[in-house]
């Protein structure tokens, strides 16, 4: 009776393992076929997300220009060097002796806050208004500007005159430049300054002075600080809508890792993020990926799937499901809203010649999947050729079938 137990079980788990074979066999079959009739050169990693067994790959090691995958790379870098509490300070100098009124000039000093929209600094317009009872500034109210490296307006690889957002210390938020300029210097901080102003003066505020860009005495001190959201909501704002502006402010603020008193350079913020990534990933700048802003609008960025797989499951060991509230999803605004009729935690990726998708789910067997698809030098002619409609196809045959 033992033995016959025992070639039962033993016929069970093999006939299981069998079709297991059998399935993942068909899984590639069918994904390969998708990819075949797709023109345009593509990349697919799938794996399994708790054992790390891969399912299906092909072109998993191929560098591909990722687009706004690269926002992944980002949130893993902010996550590592800045944590999910940071905040960003926007602070105000000025030296006063009369209640009610500013001797001189009022100096503010900006961080990259990314989420100070038109209404939020006319908040902060009011906020210091009511806080100091302020009637009269007699002298300027001064821009600073110089956190960030002000001629680092753009990213690098961005083409100068599309409607790029524009990068700075003070950002308003949602804006992009509109038309074709040789410079954009300086059009940021100074509009930031303008909706502050403005909002002064419907306070009853009078100013003297101009509105100008310049440096911080170091004899003042700060009066007032403004501190925006933790850097988490941030963040998942930024991944959900994959919103350019906030990734490439983020991505600059990285450049704080080991001299947070220095100037915030493109430089210093590759630097930065290439130890992380370095220490949390095993891969090297230059040699395995390149990567030159956060946002991924630069078509210089390389990177291929197995990267991203690498870098969502790190997130995901550290982070477990928390990880999820980073990602667009199906069920929720965002990206991928409504764009599958299950559930997908994702980051999306599109440019002129680039598609991507990657993620989580769980398939229909009740499978954790992570998953890269890339997409580059497609020719989108016809709708069989569309890469959303290509990635959604593979996505539905995980779901369905693994």
């Amino acid at each position: 009776m033992r033995l016959r137990y025992k070639i039962i079980i033993f016929l069970s788990l093999f006939l299981i393992f069998t079709s297991l074979l059998i399935c993942m066999a068909g899984a590639g079959t069918v994904i390969r076929e998708e990819m075949n009739q797709f023109s345009g050169f593509s990349g697919v990693l799938i794996k399994d997300l708790n054992t790390q067994e891969v399912l299906f790959s092909h072109n998993e090691d191929k560098l591909f220009t990722p687009a706004s995958l690269i926002k992944i790379f980002t949130l893993l870098s902010a996550l590592e060097i800045l944590g999910e509490e940071y905040v960003y300070q926007t602070s105000f100098y000025f030296s006063s002796t009369v209640p009610g009124e500013i001797n001189g000039d009022l100096y503010i000093v900006g961080s990259g806050d990314p989420t100070q929209s038109p209404e939020v600094i006319r908040k902060i317009a009011d906020e210091l208004v009511q806080k100091f009872s302020i009637r009269h500034i007699s002298g300027d109210i001064v821009l600073d500007n110089s956190k960030f490296l002000p001629e680092e307006f753009l990213g690098r690889g961005w083409m100068w005159d599309d409607k790029n957002p524009l990068i700075g210390a003070l950002t308003v938020a949602g804006y992009k430049i509109k038309g074709k300029q040789n410079s954009y210097l300086d059009i940021m901080p100074l509009l930031w300054g303008n909706i502050f102003s403005q909002e002064l003066s419907k306070k009853g505020v009078k100013l003297k002075g101009d509105i100008r860009i310049g440096k911080t005495p170091e004899d003042l001190k700060v009066k007032y600080i403004y501190y925006s959201d933790t850097l988490d909501k941030i963040l998942a704002n930024m991944m959900k809508k994959s919103d350019n502006q906030s990734a490439e402010n983020i991505f600059r603020s990285l450049a704080q890792k080991n001299n947070p008193e220095e100037t915030f350079s493109v430089a210093r913020a590759i630097a930065s993020l290439e130890e992380v990534i370095g220490t949390a990933l095993g891969l090297k700048w230059g040699k395995d990926y390149i990567l030159v802003d956060g946002c991924g609008l630069s078509e210089y960025n390389l990177m291929t799937p197995a990267h991203l797989i690498k870098a969502i499951s790190y997130l995901y060991q550290k982070y477990d499901f928390k990880i999820l509230d980073y990602f667009a999803s199906t069920k929720e605004s965002g990206t991928l809203k409504e764009r599958l009729p299950f559930q997908v935690w994702g980051k999306t990726g599109t440019l002129s010649s680039a598609s991507a998708l990657a993620g989580i789910l769980q398939t229909k067997n009740m499978r954790w999947v992570v998953f890269c698809l890339m997409e580059n030098n497609f020719l989108f002619i016809e709708e069989r050729n569309d890469p959303k409609i290509f990635e959604n196809r593979i996505i539905e045959y995980i779901y369905q079938n693994l």
